[in-house]
This record gives C-alpha cells, structure tokens and sequence, in this order.
C-alpha cells in the first residue's frame, strides 16, 4: 500500500498540472474586449445607386469618406451605437467573439477584426437593388494608442 501511494500522488499531481493550461486558456478566451467609445476611419469603397453618404450614381464609381463610429454601449458580447460621416448617420447593432466584430445597420453588415487594443480593419457589403457597396475601413479609437498594423491586414 505504501508503494501505491506515491503512484497515485503522481498521477493526480500530473491531472493537476496538465489542466492548468487548459484553464488558463479557457479563462483567456472569456476577456471579451471594450470596443466602447469613439472610431475614427476613412472607408476605401466601390459603390453605385441611391447612397446615404454619398451623391447617386448609375455606375460603380470609387469612394473615400470619413466615417465616426461611436459605440455607446457594450454589454457582454454585444453593443449599439451610430456610424455617421458628414452626409448621414446610422444606428448600428454588433457583436464582438474574440477578435471578430460584426455589425449591422439599416440595410448593410460589417465584418470586422480587432487589430489591436484601438483598432480594427471592418468590411461593409450593402447589396440591394437601390444600393451596392463594398468598402474597407481602418478605425483608430480616439484617445487610443495608434498601433502598428500586422502585414496583410
């Protein structure tokens, strides 16, 4: 018995120490980043028919418009708030999980990724029969450290 004792000791101290990481991991992947506050970006876009925050067009023309994205409140996973530029504002509901954000507004989503503490690259797709856009936003958090962006991103 004295024998066996030191055998499962063993045992139960390698459980031990083989969920740590596990743990660790698990507690990691449950931070879900504040993305309150205010995102300034310029919107690399192609875009034709009725725009709300550029003059219509019947052709595909190529667009570069500035955009504030204030997200007032984040509960969890979720939050709200308004994209606006100097020709229109809009209400916009997301989520965050982990790096990715997606959103919505009025007639488009957004998918986007969390570069960083203060930025994020997001992707807008509008597809309508009034209205087509497709553009990519860099956003910086006002008041937040610019970081550097990964290549690629």
């Amino acid at each position: 018995m004295s024998r066996a004792c030191p055998l499962v000791l063993a045992l139960v101290l390698g459980f031990v120490l083989s969920a740590g990481p596990a743990l660790a991991k698990e507690k990691k992947e449950k931070a879900v980043p504040d993305v309150t506050g205010v995102w300034k970006g310029v919107s690399d876009a192609v875009a034709m028919g009725r725009l709300g925050h550029a003059d219509a067009s019947d052709a595909p023309k190529f667009l570069h418009v500035s955009f504030t994205l204030t997200v007032e409140k984040q509960e969890g996973r979720t939050f709200y708030g308004t994209k606006a530029s100097d020709r229109g504002r809009e209400a916009v509901v997301g989520v965050v999980d982990g790096a990715v954000v997606t959103m919505a507004d009025d007639d488009g989503t957004y998918v986007g990724k969390l570069t960083g503490k203060n930025s994020m690259i997001v992707r807008y797709l509008e597809a309508g029969t009034n209205s087509k856009v497709a553009s990519v936003t860099r956003f910086v958090r006002d008041g937040g450290k610019d970081e550097p962006e990964a290549a690629g991103q």
